[in-house]
């Protein structure tokens, strides 16, 4: 017997790998705002030390823990030292915000894993998978 664990509607984070190619995330959030950008995950080459960076209308605004962070931990895709945006909305809706971001690219988005986190009622879908054209 087959039981669905999660709908897309009990998703409410998606955490998105950032293009390296493209300018620096902290620039480009500041410059295209959004509503369901909660923020970025950074990591420090030198250290290996990942930190969660708020966007609250147009500053950046670091915390040492974050929800997030845990996630990237265990995350077994993360050996790419990139940046994450963290978005508070379903993996449908991230495609809709990126453009936001690139208006000129359009983001489709193959596949991701869903996660829980202790406190949080909504599932977090990390994306493992997607293509920008």
């Amino acid at each position: 017997m087959a039981t669905l664990l999660c709908r897309d509607k009990d998703i409410g984070y998606t955490i998105l790998p950032y293009p390296r190619s493209m300018k620096p995330v902290q620039l480009e959030l500041i410059a295209h705002p959004s509503d369901y950008v909660l923020g970025y995950i950074t990591n420090n080459e030198n250290t290996d030390v990942r930190k969660f960076t708020y966007t609250e209308s147009g500053r950046s605004i670091p915390v040492n823990r974050h929800w997030s962070l845990d996630i990237m931990k265990e995350f077994p895709y993360c050996e790419q030292n990139g940046s994450w945006i963290l978005y508070s909305c379903s993996p449908e809706r991230t495609t809709l915000e990126f453009l936001k971001i690139c208006p000129n690219e359009s983001l489709h988005i193959h596949n991701w894993d869903t996660w829980s986190v202790k406190g949080k009622n909504a599932k977090v879908a990390v994306v493992t998978s997607w293509e920008i054209y």
